[in-house]
């Protein structure tokens, strides 16, 4: 059994390898087409149209493919519009959505997101405004997006405010009657500070308040559970409807030699559910030559469980969720990307290639269907300036 299940996965491994060569190659030459097809005369300050193509994959048989694509235009000399095309192309049948969330086995479902985005710098601030609009098959989000940064102190510090406020609609597959909204506000401070040529510092700290429908609409809850797959009978997933959100984060980026860059970031995280979260993020960036520069990233991430998330409920109660998300757990990432620039490729001013490969685990200790879960996440890039 366990010899089919690793089998089963690098075979969807070297499948979900070959979609990504496909979409690495189409992705780039959709974004080339929406450069060559720009209006005439006006400002090219800095143009650029960027294309991604990520995949997720783990032995717990889910795979999430994910292509993005970002145009940027200045239309003025100090002001620029931008469009962002991403969809999120999923396949599940963990042991999660086969045991309580779906009666079908298993899903397959494509979200697909628009965002339209203006941005104007005067001096030393800068503004900008957004609108972000995603759909899938049982939800759909708006959300408007404001921005402002104001560099001070001869550059040398920097403070950032990110607003949005989200309004969304969640439906049910096959249940025309199934309708709910949830709301909500985010934002973000930072602050970045030059501490010195060689250092540079930032403070971030990130709130986020939701209101409305936050469950899962397809997930069951077993209620007297004698076996993590035996219940006496199963209810809907129930969860507070207010949650408020916060984290904050310290970072600091140093250049440590002639050719190697290292980052350094912790974040704390906090909310009204009960659940507290640290995460530590170290990276490296080697500049081999001009052109190649090679990062290598190790991620940690420790949180505990929500208030009302139990494995096992012996009895009805007001909260009540499955999610293993919800519950304690610790997850490891980390591996390298290479990314070659070049001052000249074909008719653009600069470009950027690069490449990552990724391993992550992820250990759930109280969650008795799936104690451990492993994968990888794959992703090429293109950035061309012009």
């Amino acid at each position: 059994m366990q010899l089919n299940r690793y089998g089963g996965f690098r075979r969807r491994m070297a499948k979900e390898a070959r979609r990504l060569v496909r979409g690495a190659v189409a992705a780039p030459l959709l974004a080339m087409l929406v450069v060559l097809c720009r209006p005439a005369g006006l400002s090219m300050a800095e143009d650029r149209a960027l294309s991604r193509v990520n995949i997720y994959v783990d032995d717990d048989s889910t795979t999430v493919v994910t292509p993005t694509v970002l145009i940027q235009k200045d239309i003025f000399e100090e002001t620029s519009l931008s469009f962002q095309y991403l969809a999120d192309i999923q396949s599940c049948a963990s042991v999660d959505v086969v045991s309580t969330a779906s009666p079908s086995k298993g899903y397959e479902e494509t979200r697909n997101a628009f965002t339209l985005g203006i941005k104007h710098r005067r001096k030393l601030t800068t503004m900008g405004a957004g609108f972000s609009y995603s759909t899938e098959n049982d939800y759909v989000s708006n959300a408007f997006l404001a921005s402002v940064s104001q560099e001070l102190f001869q550059r040398n510090f920097t403070v950032g405010l990110n607003l949005s406020v989200r309004w969304d609609k969640i439906g049910r597959v096959n249940d025309e009657f199934f309708s709910k909204d949830l709301n909500g506000v985010a934002g973000n401070l930072s602050m970045t500070q030059l501490l010195s040529p060689r250092w540079i510092g930032q403070f971030v700290y990130s709130m986020e308040y939701l209101d409305g429908y936050q469950a899962n609409p397809y997930r069951l809850v077993p209620v007297g559970a004698v076996s993590p797959v035996d219940a006496a009978f199963s209810v809907p997933e129930t969860v507070p409807s207010r949650r408020f959100r916060n984290s904050f984060t310290a970072r600091l980026k140093e250049n440590v030699a002639e050719q190697w860059t290292l980052e350094q970031s912790f974040r704390f995280y906090f909310d009204t559910w009960g659940m507290t979260a640290e995460t530590l993020l170290l990276q490296a960036y080697w500049q081999i030559s001009d052109p190649i520069m090679l990062r290598f990233r190790y991620r940690f991430h420790n949180q505990n469980r929500a208030d009302f998330y139990h494995e096992n409920y012996d009895g009805l109660q007001e909260y009540m969720s499955r999610d293993r998300e919800l519950g304690t757990l610790q997850s490891n990432l980390f591996g390298p990307q290479f990314q070659y620039r070049t001052d000249s490729f074909w008719i653009f001013d600069r470009a950027s290639f690069d490449a990552k490969v990724e391993y992550f685990t992820i250990n759930y200790e109280d969650y008795a269907l799936l104690k451990n879960k492993e994968g990888f996440l794959v992703g090429t890039g293109v950035y061309l300036y012009y």
